[in-house]
């Protein structure tokens, strides 16, 4: 079995200015820095073998604020990237609502048919987060594993780890900055959800 420990980034620049950030990489903010903080204090029990995050500078920065803990490798896998947002990348969430109605609405209501304007469909993103599952599961037997990662990203991958095809996205939550879920898993496919979308350790950071 693999414990993963599943990891959404911090507050990052379009977070706070409510830009949609796809691959664009902005940097993280100094609520950001907070949350990195309590998350790594909560997590630093945790016997962490290894770390699995994409190249972006604000999962790259959240996964070397928990690490300080631990010390562990960190193995950089851009499957574990948010998703390719084409033409919605740096534009404002109200923009985009206006210039890309039918879009935006399969987006919000129905993410199993949304596919990104010169980017990726969602059905992509599934298909890419879990066969980086897959792999990370196979090579990292009895380990407990921490992926850091991004809101659509993680989505993609709870889907996965539930045992649904990309049709029931629609029912998995999307999490906060640096929420955590936590999941057992083995490469014969069984999966077991411990805790999804765990947020309680943000509660002070969050509410300043």
């Amino acid at each position: 079995m693999v414990k993963l420990i599943l990891v959404r980034h911090c507050q990052a620049e379009g977070n706070l200015k409510r830009f949609f950030q796809g691959r664009i990489d902005s940097d993280i903010t100094p609520k950001g820095q907070a949350q990195i903080g309590v998350t790594a204090e909560m997590l630093a029990a945790e016997p962490i073998d290894v770390f699995y995050t994409s190249s972006l500078i604000r999962a790259q920065k959240s996964t070397s604020g928990i690490n300080v803990y631990h010390e562990a490798p960190v193995v950089t896998d851009d499957r574990l990237a948010e998703i390719d947002a084409g033409l919605w990348e740096g534009r404002f969430l109200t923009d985009i609502e206006k210039e890309f109605p039918e879009q935006f609405n399969n987006w919000r209501k129905f993410p199993d048919r949304f596919a990104a304007p010169e980017g990726e469909s969602m059905a992509q993103v599934y298909e890419r987060v879990s066969k980086a599952l897959e792999d990370i599961i196979r090579d990292n037997d009895g380990k407990t594993v921490c992926i850091v990662s991004h809101g659509c990203a993680i989505k993609n991958m709870m889907c996965f780890l539930h045992g649904w095809s990309i049709d029931k996205i629609g029912d998995v939550p999307l999490g906060t900055n640096m929420s955590v879920n936590v999941v057992m898993a083995d490469k014969t496919g069984k999966k077991e959800i411990l805790i999804e979308n765990y947020t309680d350790h943000l509660a002070l950071v969050n509410n300043n």
